[in-house]
């Protein structure tokens, strides 16, 4: 109901900037839980993460199989039809800061960059053992790039919170200090 009557003004603005940001970052978090090495007894996360997501009906259309890890990276992480996939949130992110008033340059292009980065990803790439072949190797430098990504979104993403909070909702007013003149 508040979305369909929320005027689209500064208030709509705001409140869809700290719903997306929100999202992205827990989104981040729980991805790079599984950007690790899965033990075959950690594979139940992949269920778990696709609830948190609300996206196991989703998963369950799409890949008629059993749970994969690089399919849930795939769906929660590069789907931009998924609107809880961490890529969806970005792009939305970079476009509604952008509407914003006094905007800072360093920030929509610290966006945009990440979303680039995130886009140019070869999930394909990323190597799993399945818990049905224990003497696999587990060791994936894809895997390693998408854990330092997933890392560094993980610092960008409440430090664009924080400035975003800096620039539009702090009450103190920074006032030069000259010492020694």
């Amino acid at each position: 109901m508040e979305r369909e009557n929320l005027t689209r003004g500064p208030g709509w603005l705001f409140r869809s900037l700290g719903r997306r940001l929100e999202r992205a970052l827990y989104t981040a978090r729980y991805l790079r839980e599984i950007a690790a090495p899965l033990e075959p007894e950690e594979w139940p996360l992949l269920e778990q993460l696709l609830e948190v997501a609300d996206s196991s009906i989703t998963y369950r259309t799409r890949y008629f199989t059993t749970l994969q890890p690089i399919a849930v990276l795939d769906l929660l992480m590069l789907d931009d039809t998924n609107p809880r996939s961490l890529e969806f949130q970005l792009r939305h992110l970079a476009d509604l800061y952008e509407k914003l008033p006094r905007h800072m340059e360093d920030d929509a292009r610290a966006i945009h960059d990440a979303l680039l980065r995130l886009k140019s990803l070869n999930i394909a790439a990323v190597e799993y053992a399945l818990p049905d072949d224990p003497g696999a190797s587990n060791q994936s430098g894809d895997r390693q790039t998408l854990q330092r990504l997933l890392g560094e979104l993980g610092q960008l993403l409440p430090s664009w919170s924080d400035n975003l909070s800096s620039t539009y909702f702090s009450h103190v007013r920074t006032i030069p200090i000259a010492i020694g003149e």
